[in-house]
């Protein structure tokens, strides 16, 4: 250790591609990376030929851990908003599923003054029987979310750009992005200026998602840029369903932990990890909405994800990913930007649906490989459950690979 310097002398490429030869050894192909289903191809021994600069959220501001309540019953999601909020959310999500719910018992002894609260609006009399029950304080407290087809006025309101749901039906990231900085964009274009909220869908693949995060805050400061605007966003990870088993349902864990790992080192402002039962036929329970919470916790609070940002700069295989991924989705984006709004639905789901089927072939042949699902099945069936139907969006189904497969 005597003859040890710092800094460290550099190591040359040619000197690091035989070090990565030599200890792959008869897998030599490995050095070539290939991802169908995401479009993406890339040799490892490479370099970048750029370094992505992201915004970092600011010192001080702490990440959102978020509880998503989709409203069936106000006495129950209630008691489930305040149980998160005891267990470490910080943030609150709320969706109504019924016409003309009560707000005041939805909100009752939840101090919203104190935390993040996003109410997602769909229509104008939903945002009108909600502004009749709630008085303009306890408005004031509540962030509204609007989307394109909700047909509210902007003004006063945020506008939500949905991402997730393209991710569940089977959109790729590429699609996912497009489309979402298609929309930023047209919302741009017509004077949009107040500070927007994106939600996108985390998949499994560790670093190809942390260059996801990273692209699309590139190129979200890239339209800021073109339109001369430097427009305030929150970006929101969503952990959802494609991926997780109710008959294996423990695995579920450390597939949430990978995906919100990655989603953190990407920069999210804010993450929601949706517990695995969401759609269960018997019913969810508290334990899982607890340990999908201690999941942020732990990664926050012990492992201390929010000390550093950016961490992955400069690594030389998220580096080409986030600039493949850049590349290719902006490639897309101009396609899209020149197509009526109905156009640019019409080819998204065509590449969802092309998506889909890609991914779904994999699972069944066995080349991706799900713990629990199509590889080292559990024979501890006590656990077990099974699903409801799920959710859709724009027509099509979220997939589930254990409900398809």
């Amino acid at each position: 250790m005597a003859n040890l310097t710092y800094p460290f002398d550099p190591v040359s490429p040619e000197d690091w591609v035989l070090k990565i030869q030599k200890e792959l050894r008869e897998h030599s192909d490995r050095t070539t990376f290939h991802d169908s289903i995401e479009e993406l191809t890339l040799s490892i021994t490479d370099s970048p030929k750029n370094t992505v600069e992201i915004q970092q959220v600011p010192r001080g501001q702490a990440f959102d851990t978020i509880h998503v309540e989709y409203v069936h019953d106000e006495t129950e999601s209630n008691r489930r908003m305040l149980l998160a909020l005891m267990s470490g959310a910080n943030a609150l999500f709320i969706q109504s599923q019924k016409a003309n719910p009560d707000w005041k018992k939805i909100f009752e002894g939840i101090e919203t003054a104190y935390i993040q609260v996003d109410v997602l609006m769909e229509s104008e009399q939903e945002m009108s029987h909600l502004s009749q029950q709630l008085s303009k304080n306890e408005l004031a407290n509540l962030t509204m979310l609007i989307t394109n087809k909700s047909g509210i006025n902007k003004e006063n309101h945020r506008s939500f750009f949905q991402g997730f749901p393209l991710q569940q039906c089977g959109a790729n990231s590429i699609t996912e992005m497009s489309f979402l900085l298609q929309e930023y964009h047209r919302h741009l274009s017509e004077g949009g200026r107040s500070e927007v909220v994106f939600s996108m869908g985390i998949g499994a693949n560790y670093f190809v998602q942390i260059a996801k995060v990273r692209a699309f805050h590139y190129l979200i400061q890239k339209l800021n840029n073109i339109h001369q605007q430097n427009h305030a966003y929150r970006i929101i990870a969503e952990l959802g369903w494609t991926n997780k088993s109710l008959k294996d349902p423990y695995t579920n864990l450390l597939r949430q932990t990978t995906e919100a790992m990655s989603a953190y080192a990407g920069g999210v402002h804010g993450m929601a990890i949706h517990p695995w039962d969401e759609f269960a036929a018997e019913g969810k329970e508290d334990f899982t909405l607890r340990m999908s919470l201690n999941i942020s916790n732990l990664l926050l609070e012990e492992a201390h994800f929010d000390w550093v940002h950016d961490p992955m700069k400069g690594s030389h295989m998220v580096e080409a990913l986030t600039e493949q991924f850049i590349e290719k989705t902006w490639a897309e984006v101009q396609v899209l930007s020149k197509l009526t709004e109905k156009e640019a639905i019409e080819r998204t789901k065509e590449k969802i649906q092309q998506s889909q089927s890609l991914q779904l072939e994999a699972f069944k042949s066995g080349s991706q490989t799900y713990i629990g699902m199509n590889a080292f099945m559990n024979a501890d069936t006590s656990k077990a459950k099974n699903w409801t139907v799920l959710p859709s969006y724009l027509g099509m189904n979220y997939m589930n690979f254990e409900i398809q497969g």
